[in-house]
């Protein structure tokens, strides 16, 4: 199975689903903790450079994956095409996809937690990016929810009080099922997304 970590920068997918993941005993690959240790081991990298690098070998072991039929857990903005179609194209082979999405209310909250990160020491992404990511990833994600044998997506809008982040479960689909259904105060943000999924739900329920 490959499971998918996904959340456009800043949504806290790495302390939301990946640190559960770890807890859990499961590792993923996490492009910015490649990229730092690319850092580390050559001064003369540059972070532009370390970031291609390390989103090149997450890919190349995602292809390695669907190719030999191995487990693969990684993380991604699924704000790009090549990812995206790569998912598409390993579910038509008949692999299945899990997917854990996280995210927040508005692409403003995404560009003020990327720089409260950058003011700790964490690299920076252009505004214009997130934004660009802000619509894609929703698009993106609204593609796969039909196709993908599990979708959990998250709400992590709420401010850190200091114990860690608080997320809300918005939905989670499994198959044509809903294992946890929509919550009933849906974020303006993820309705399309819950749309989709309920349409899937009710043509399951057809079938």
């Amino acid at each position: 199975m490959i499971t998918v970590i996904a959340g456009v920068n800043g949504a806290g997918k790495s302390s939301v689903a990946g640190a559960r993941l770890r807890r859990s005993g499961a590792d993923y690959f996490n492009p910015d903790e490649v990229a730092r240790e690319l850092l580390a081991d050559n001064a003369a990298l540059s972070a532009t450079g370390a970031n291609a690098r390390a989103w090149q070998m997450g890919y190349e072991q995602l292809l390695r994956a669907i190719g030999e039929g191995e487990d693969y857990i990684f993380e991604t903005t699924l704000g790009g095409n090549t990812i995206c179609q790569t998912l598409h194209d390993a579910i038509d082979q008949g692999e299945a996809v899990r997917l854990f999405f996280v995210g927040l209310a508005s692409p403003e909250m995404h560009i003020a937690r990327v720089a409260a990160r950058v003011s700790r020491g964490g690299h920076p992404i252009p505004e214009a990016k997130i934004r660009e990511r802000w619509i894609s990833a929703t698009h993106n994600l609204m593609g796969l929810i039909p196709r993908c044998a599990a979708v959990n997506v998250f709400d992590n809008s709420a401010e850190d009080s200091g114990a860690g982040p608080d997320p809300v479960c918005l939905f989670a689909l499994h198959g044509d099922q809903f294992v946890s259904a929509p919550v009933d105060s849906m974020p303006d943000w993820a309705k399309p997304l819950a749309s989709v999924a309920i349409t899937r739900a009710l043509q399951g329920d057809r079938q």
